[in-house]
């Protein structure tokens, strides 16, 4: 009774073993399971953390270069409106300079018709003079500091005096400031037996023409009445 109590025994605690033994692996395997499940769910974790950064990243650079882009556009906006600006004020100035509203500083030439007694210079000889000038390119003229313009009028009020518009009244001696090219007024207004300064002194007047590389003409500082300029056509 005693052997097979025994070998009851023996049998049981084989029994029990084995199954702690089953026990054992089955419990390992779920903490192995759990942990390869953790380590699943924390790489997809990460993965979508990734995507959504790399996501996010894309966003951010395309609206940098958005940025770059329309800071481009605005810098060149800008430069081209500082470019028209400069040109249309450029050709205001030089607009400006043309209709004698300002004034202008450059090189050129001085003309000094002084009257004799045996010659006296009268209006149209001043006219003379202007027309001649600016056929050798003068851009800009003065007769004794008064702007000669487009409109100006030049008249004989007596032997003695000329009206420039009108009412300034100019007399000997005329000094007449022209801008522009020295050397080729210089060669027009000398040139031999043809130009103006054989041409009138030998008709018994004096004349004397110097260049200079700095001569200043003043604004024409009387209002210019546009009554009779036509307007183009759009």
């Amino acid at each position: 009774m005693n052997k097979e109590k025994i070998k009851i025994s023996i049998v049981l605690c084989i029994v029990s073993i084995f199954l702690v033994s089953l026990m054992g692996v089955q419990i390992k395997t779920i903490k192995k399971t759990d942990i390869t499940a953790l380590e699943t769910m924390q790489e997809d974790e990460l993965r979508n953390e990734i995507i959504s950064l790399k996501e996010k990243n894309d966003e951010i650079q395309a609206k940098i270069s958005e940025n770059e882009e329309k800071i481009k556009e605005y810098t060149e906006t800008l430069d081209n409106n500082q470019k028209i600006t400069e040109l249309l004020n450029n050709e205001v100035n030089e607009y400006q300079e043309k209709i004698g509203l300002t004034d202008v500083t450059g090189s050129g030439v001085i003309i000094t018709l002084t009257d004799t007694d045996e010659q006296a210079y009268g209006y149209s000889n001043l006219v003379d003079f202007v027309n001649e000038l600016k056929y050798a390119g003068a851009t800009a003229i003065s007769i004794n500091d008064y702007r000669i313009i487009t409109t100006t009028e030049i008249v004989e009020i007596s032997k003695k005096y000329i009206l420039l518009n009108g009412d300034q009244r100019i007399s000997s001696p005329y000094v007449i400031k022209a801008v522009g090219d020295k050397d080729k007024m210089l060669e027009v207004f000398n040139l031999k037996d043809e130009g103006y300064i054989d041409l009138y002194r030998d008709a018994g007047y004096e004349i004397k023409i110097e260049g200079t590389d700095s001569v200043t003409i003043n604004k024409y500082d009387k209002e210019i009445n546009f009554e009779y300029i036509e307007k183009g056509e759009d």
